[in-house]
């Protein structure tokens, strides 16, 4: 009779401890489903961001992202995405700020073109406000990389290593506030002393005597200047003349 009633006794702590087990599982998938449904009911509105510089000049063939000068307007755009779709914010306030100052901005105002201040290079903060947006205020920022103008030579010699006169390089500026090389002008030296390029400013040869020994070194200089703004940038390459035997 003793054993009996151990044995029901050990049979009813083991449903129990399965019941208790069953209901804590669907207790514990339930509280998971009602904390995924608020984090996703709580998810709020997501920001696109996105900016262009207007008056950058980049080379044709360049993929990478066209970057502002000091000298350039950024035109800046702004969506906003609320399950799945955009947002009508034809009726939003919406103001722009720089580094927490205030732009400008108004009623509906979702692009917006200005000019960076500040010496380059630097980064800037493009901040976007919207005070009396339906659940409270949405404030989003990204950062823009502001860049100094660059002068690239480009010579297609590897290791910068040449064997035939002459030799051909060639300017390619970057970043001038300008949308051609036509306010540009390009001004050589080669081991100090200035040439000119005539026929194409921005192509140069260098003719070598016959008489130049092998592991001759050629040291290009290149200044790029912007007749719109006076803004300049240098480039350097070294060369190597390898007399072919």
């Amino acid at each position: 009779m003793q054993g009996k009633r151990i044995l029901h006794k050990v049979i009813a702590t083991g449903v129990f401890a399965a019941i208790f087990s069953c209901a804590f599982f669907f207790s514990s998938s339930l509280f998971l489903q009602i904390a995924s449904a608020q984090t996703t009911a709580n998810a709020g509105p997501q920001f696109l961001m996105t900016w262009r510089a207007l008056n950058s000049y980049a080379p044709a063939g360049y993929a990478g992202k066209v970057l502002p000068n000091q000298e350039s307007q950024i035109m800046a755009s702004l969506e906003v995405i609320a399950n799945g779709k955009p947002v009508n914010l034809s009726g939003q306030t919406i103001y722009w700020y720089q580094d927490d100052n205030l732009l400008g901005g108004g009623i509906g105002v979702q692009r917006f073109a200005f000019r960076p201040y500040g010496e380059a290079p630097n980064t800037i903060t493009l901040k976007v406000e919207l005070p009396d947006y339906p659940g409270g205020i949405l404030i989003h920022e990204i950062n823009i990389p502001i860049v100094q103008p660059q002068a690239v030579i480009d010579a297609p010699y590897p290791q910068g290593i040449f064997a035939a006169s002459p030799a051909t390089v060639q300017a390619i500026p970057y970043f001038f506030a300008a949308s051609s090389t036509s306010p540009l002008s390009f001004a050589w030296s080669v081991n100090g002393q200035t040439v000119t390029s005539a026929e194409n400013p921005q192509t140069l040869q260098i003719s070598l005597p016959q008489s130049t020994p092998a592991g001759f070194a050629v040291g290009i200089a290149l200044t790029i200047q912007n007749a719109n703004d006076s803004a300049a940038a240098t480039g350097n390459a070294n060369l190597t003349y390898q007399k072919q035997l």
